[in-house]
Formats: structure tokens, sequence, C-alpha cells
């Protein structure tokens, strides 16, 4: 929600390689390049979901189509996968 600077999240995953160990929201970064963690969630279990209050340079970024979700695993400590996240 653009007018409370509000982000509200619903993530959900299946299929990896082991359990999830850790996911966050991270960014700003064009699709396929890396950024630090900007909304860490609480746990990795999918699914995921709470709201965070984001800065009005964060929801530009947002906007801006700037942000992914990472899920990291044991197997890839990196992200195991990652997820764009568009603004409907």
């Amino acid at each position: 929600d653009p007018a409370t600077h509000t982000l509200t999240y619903n993530v959900t995953y299946e299929g990896l390689s082991g359990p999830a160990m850790a996911a966050h929201i991270h960014g700003p970064a064009d699709p396929g390049a890396n950024a630090g963690v900007v909304v860490p969630f609480a746990a990795a279990t999918s699914p995921v979901s709470g709201t965070a209050i984001l800065t009005d340079a964060q929801v530009a970024e947002l906007q801006a189509g700037k942000y992914y979700v990472n899920v990291h695993t044991a197997a890839n400590r990196g992200g195991e996968i990652r997820g764009q996240i568009l603004a409907k």
C-alpha cells in the first residue's frame, strides 16, 4: 500500500532440496543481480506471510521491481530459489 508504506507479503514454495534455513526480501537489485536483505522473515517455512513498513525510497524501489524474495537451504546457502517482486 503506497499510501501507508505497508508491504504485505505471502510467500509459498515447494520442492526444495531440503528444509529452508532462511528467507527474506532483498533489494534494491535488477533481476539477476544481488542485494542485501531489506525485510527479514521471522521463519522460513512455507507459507511465509507478514507485513513491513517501508521508507519512501523503498516504496519507489519496490514499485520499480527492484526487490526479490530469496529462500536459502543447506545445499544452496546463497539461495535456492528466488522470485522478483512485481507490483499488482
